[in-house]
C-alpha cells in the first residue's frame, strides 16, 4: 500500500494553540501553507484567539486534475488530501473540547472543504469555500448527511479561470439542501486569489464562533 504523500509534509501552525475556537487551512494549487498564512491568517488578525492548522500538499498540489474531472481520474490523491484534512482537523482538536472548528479553502483546498463536508458531515462551527466547489457534478449530488445548520460562506469571481460560477452554485444549491445556511458572494475581479471581503467574511465566522464557544 503506497504511504499518503501529504502526510509525509510539514503542517504549519500558528495563532494561540490553546484557544477555544481551531480554524483548518486549506491552500490552493502551486501553493503552500505561507499563502495562507499571508493573505488569510495575518488579515483577519485573530493570531490571539484563534489556532490555526495549515496542513501542506506535497509537490504544491494537493491532487493532479481538475475538481469537475470524473473523480476517479484523481485517485488516490484525492483520496489522500481527504485523509490530510482529516489529520490536520484531529491536531486541531488536540484531544481538547474544541468540537467547533471552522474549515477554510482556497481553490483546490476549497474543493477539498467542500468535499469532505459532504462526505463526513460532522459537527464543525463554519466553513468557508472560497473559489471551490464539489467534485464531479454537484447538481446531481447530496452531501451523505444533514448538515444542521452550519454557516457556509461561498465566494467565487464571476470569471475565474479555475472555477465555474454555475458549478460554484449547484454546490451551494446542494449544501442548502443538505440543512446548511449557505452566504454566497460573486465577484468582479479577475485576479484568482483572496480578497478584502472574503478576509472580512473569514473573521466574522470565526468571531461569531468564539460568541457561541464563550
Amino acid at each position: 500500500m503506497t504511504a499518503n504523500p501529504h502526510l509525509g509534509t510539514e503542517t504549519a501552525t500558528a495563532g494561540d494553540p490553546g484557544a477555544a475556537v481551531a480554524a483548518v487551512l486549506m491552500h490552493g494549487r502551486d501553493q503552500d501553507p505561507e499563502y495562507m498564512l499571508d493573505e488569510v491568517v495575518q488579515r483577519v488578525g485573530l493570531e490571539d484567539r484563534v489556532a490555526y492548522v495549515l496542513p501542506r500538499a506535497a509537490d504544491r498540489s494537493w491532487y493532479p486534475g481538475r475538481f469537475h474531472d470524473p473523480m476517479e481520474d484523481n485517485e488516490p490523491w484525492l483520496g489522500w488530501s481527504l485523509q490530510a484534512l482529516e489529520a490536520a482537523v484531529d491536531r486541531a482538536r488536540g484531544g481538547r473540547s474544541v468540537p467547533r472548528v471552522a474549515l477554510v479553502g482556497f481553490s483546490q483546498g476549497a474543493c477539498i472543504v467542500a468535499e469532505h463536508l459532504a462526505r463526513r458531515p460532522e459537527p464543525y462551527g463554519a466553513a468557508a469555500i472560497l473559489t471551490g466547489a464539489l467534485f464531479g457534478t454537484a447538481a446531481d449530488r447530496l452531501p451523505v448527511g444533514s448538515l444542521g445548520g452550519l454557516p457556509m460562506f461561498f465566494s467565487i469571481a464571476q470569471d475565474d479561470d479555475w472555477i465555474s460560477l454555475d458549478a460554484v452554485r449547484d454546490t451551494v444549491e446542494a449544501f442548502q439542501r443538505a440543512g446548511a445556511r449557505c452566504e454566497l458572494h460573486v465577484y468582479d475581479d479577475e485576479e484568482h486569489g483572496v480578497n478584502d471581503d472574503e478576509v472580512a467574511a473569514v473573521r466574522t465566522l470565526l468571531t461569531d464562533l468564539m460568541e457561541h464557544s464563550a
